[in-house]
């Protein structure tokens, strides 16, 4: 099984200033891959490098194919197959593969790469902040306050979730579109 994660156990462990031990290192490294997993939802898109992976698309265009956005982080087209054959007059430009033949209503199903090769840095130290804070709070406990002791302890079903500041670092990664959309109730209108 291949561990999809922007950083490793090593990389906490340097950050932490001391090795993992052995009881530490299964948690750590779940921990490594939900914080990994939550980025990338946040980010909308795949940061982890995934290779030589199918996608199979529906055309909607005539001579443009879109390649969702979520697969574009330095994607890389390996090879483009309609109806068993492999295509060869394409072209990838931005997110769309182009074809000037058309790419009439088949499923294409492109092999492709994408994800950083490496992790930037910025991501491996957020990920890791985020492992470490989650490691500093006990199971179900919500909120600590250290003066005049106060816990605040939170439902069975609370999940682990990024913090503010993993939210904040994220940001330069994170799709253009993905910010959040303000609702407001119209007041109604006083007729006289």
């Amino acid at each position: 099984m291949v561990i999809l994660s922007l950083a490793t156990p090593d990389d906490v462990a340097a950050r932490m200033g001391r090795p993992l031990t052995p009881e530490e290192t299964p948690r750590v490294t779940a921990f490594l891959q939900d914080v990994t997993g939550l980025a990338e939802d946040f980010c909308g898109r795949d940061l982890v490098r995934r290779d030589h992976q199918a996608l199979t698309l529906v055309p909607q265009h005539e001579t443009a194919l879109r390649i969702p956005s979520r697969h574009t982080a330095y994607l890389t087209v390996l090879a483009v197959h309609q109806d068993g054959r492999a295509l060869t007059d394409w072209t990838l430009r931005g997110r769309l593969l182009v074809r000037d033949a058309g790419w009439g209503g088949q499923l294409v199903t492109v092999t492709a790469s994408w994800g950083y090769p490496t992790p930037p840095a910025s991501l491996t130290a957020v990920v890791c902040a985020e492992v470490i804070r989650w490691l500093a709070v006990a199971p179900g406990v919500e909120r600590e306050k250290v003066g005049e002791v106060e816990v605040e302890f939170s439902g069975a079903s609370s999940a682990q979730s990024l913090g503010p500041a993993a939210r904040a670092g994220l940001k330069p990664y994170r799709r253009p579109g993905l910010g959040t959309l303000t609702l407001r109730r119209a007041e109604p209108s006083c007729t006289r």
